[in-house]
């Protein structure tokens, strides 16, 4: 009978343990599908403009795919440009951006740090072209963010930093501005922007802006954007 005893309680410890670690691998599995997500999107805008200068002379469509966990990210972004506007060759028609990064949040203060590699669909890699960036913004209230960006190629030794903010006005509409310079000694380029944009069915960006520059005439720009994530369509 002792060892009837025995084999009883060993063996309902042994069901105990098992289901109290299939819950815990349940809860595990639960915890990481959370923290995992897809975002992408893609965008119609009237003229592609990149600190100032043109990357298209004319209409450019543009797309990005941004798979993620938790703080951390990789993605590609491709827009369509002009070789001949963009200066590197002109046969080339898309510019392919690959990048990856973190996004750590304290608080208020929501930062952004990576490194991105731009190649382009004739010439390929050869501009050579790849950053590293660190970006921060805060938001002192629901209705005002303001931050700063800072971009570093370390194989032409350039550096591009930005200022930013962005104020919620009544129905939804947000009006933004930012004012970019480099850096790099010797160079005196200086460009800004502001405009308004307006999001509907939280999905979808109407923007209006003006850009101008010390190098080159303002220009008007309206794009229409759609973004979204997987999780989002899972809620919906």
């Amino acid at each position: 009978m002792k060892l009837i005893r025995h084999a009883a309680i060993l063996a309902a410890a042994t069901v105990l343990s098992s289901t109290a670690f299939a819950a815990d691998d349940a809860a595990t599995q639960e915890e990481i599908a959370s923290k995992f997500d897809i975002a992408f999107g893609a965008a119609v805008t009237s003229r592609y403009i990149s600190r100032g200068a043109d990357q298209s002379d004319g209409p450019a469509f543009q797309a990005y795919i941004e798979p993620s966990y938790g703080i951390f990210y990789a993605g590609i972004w491709a827009s369509s440009v002009d070789g001949a506007t963009v200066g590197i060759d002109p046969e080339d028609d898309f510019e392919i951006d690959f990048y990856a990064g973190i996004r750590p949040e304290f608080g208020n203060l929501a930062l952004d740090l990576g490194y991105a590699r731009y190649v382009y669909s004739a010439s390929g890699d050869d501009c050579r072209c790849g950053e590293f960036y660190a970006k921060a913004t805060y938001t002192f209230t629901e209705q005002f963010s303001a931050g700063g960006e800072i971009y570093y190629d370390p194989e032409w030794e350039t550096t591009y930093g930005v200022v930013n903010a962005a104020v919620v006005l009544p129905y939804d509409v947000t009006l933004s501005a930012a004012y970019g310079e480099w850096l790099t000694s010797g160079d005196d380029r200086r460009d800004w922007n502001v405009g308004l944009s307006y999001t509907f069915a939280d999905a979808f960006t109407i923007d209006g802006r003006y850009h101008d520059s010390n190098f080159d005439h303002g220009r008007f720009v309206v794009s229409l954007s759609v973004d979204t994530s997987w999780s989002a369509l899972r809620r919906n």
